[in-house]
């Protein structure tokens, strides 16, 4: 049998894992949303033309979903995201702190939830905008940057505090 494939966009990424920064381009559907991809069920996803923690480039690499901590696509593939928000959003600012640093962020909430009702219901991925990611360096001062949007994965999260 041969099953038709959906044509592909290419979507450079950035990927903080639990190994270490990994570089890369996701293969997604066209017509998908980037945040729906990697919500499918799924374990892996691939990533061509990697570049690995270790600073080995391959050229194709399986990513579990679960070493997954922030992904950073390329700017414009974040307005899909950010799209999804409607006018009776409201903005809130947050801090989510993971194993070796933290992620500083705006999170767009329908008008009536608060960030606990949000992060309770999260299974997977969460769009943070206008961002700050802080990761401990192991031999010298914690590196700290700006980012447009980062997709942070909820379960490798240690917790999530609103910015007042």
């Amino acid at each position: 049998m041969n099953e038709e494939r959906p044509e592909l966009r290419l979507v450079p990424v950035r990927a903080l894992t639990t190994a270490g920064w990994i570089t890369g381009t996701l293969h997604v559907p066209r017509a998908m949303p980037l945040l729906d991809f990697l919500e499918e069920d799924r374990t892996f996803v691939s990533l061509s033309d990697a570049r690995l923690p270790t600073g080995n480039d391959v050229p194709f690499f399986a990513l579990a979903k679960s070493a997954i901590v922030l992904l950073q696509p390329k700017p414009e593939e974040l307005v899909e995201a950010v799209t999804r928000t409607s006018g009776r959003s409201r903005l809130r600012q947050v801090s989510c702190f993971f194993d070796g640093g933290l992620v500083m962020g705006t999170l767009a909430l329908p008008g009536d939830h608060r960030v606990s009702d949000e992060l309770l219901a999260a299974k997977g991925f969460v769009v943070l905008g206008h961002c700050t990611i802080g990761v401990d360096a192991p031999t010298k001062t914690p590196v700290m940057e700006a980012g447009i949007h980062v997709i942070v994965h909820a379960p490798r999260l240690i917790g999530v505090t609103e910015v007042k």
